[in-house]
């Protein structure tokens, strides 16, 4: 079973301890409440707490080929795309798809390029800053 909502520390350790095979961090951010802390808020904290017991895949506004190299610095093993696959296939079908994972593609591979990661393993070292003053 893959626990799906985690938003807590806390919660992802509950889920491990009663059996969950995963944590799948993700809330309904500004769709359903616009206080609640996006899910790259609350990622640190839960990929401290479960500390490579189980994957951890997270979603949550992922658009861009960066995002989900932030996603994957801050702790996260997998990463959920949605909304852009659907877009491409509402405007291209296939075709749409095809060129969305393309596009994906080549942003992850540029962000990797200028960042010196040359392995998703350097991906994974990389220090990312979560706050700006």
């Amino acid at each position: 079973m893959i626990v799906k909502g985690i938003q807590h520390p806390d919660d992802a350790v509950a889920a491990i301890t009663a059996g969950a095979a995963g944590i799948y961090v993700s809330n309904h951010g500004g769709r359903q409440l616009d206080g609640a802390p996006g899910a790259i808020e609350a990622l640190p904290a839960i990929a401290a707490a479960v500390d490579h017991r189980v994957p951890i895949i997270f979603d949550g506004g992922v658009q861009r080929g960066t995002h989900v190299l932030k996603a994957l610095a801050l702790g996260a093993d997998l990463v959920g795309i949605g909304r852009p696959f659907s877009y491409g296939l509402a405007l291209g079908g296939w075709e749409g798809v095809k060129a969305v994972a393309d596009h994906m593609k080549m942003e992850i591979n540029i962000a990797m390029q200028l960042t010196g990661c040359q392995t998703m393993a350097d991906v994974k070292q990389m220090q990312i800053k979560t706050t700006f003053a």
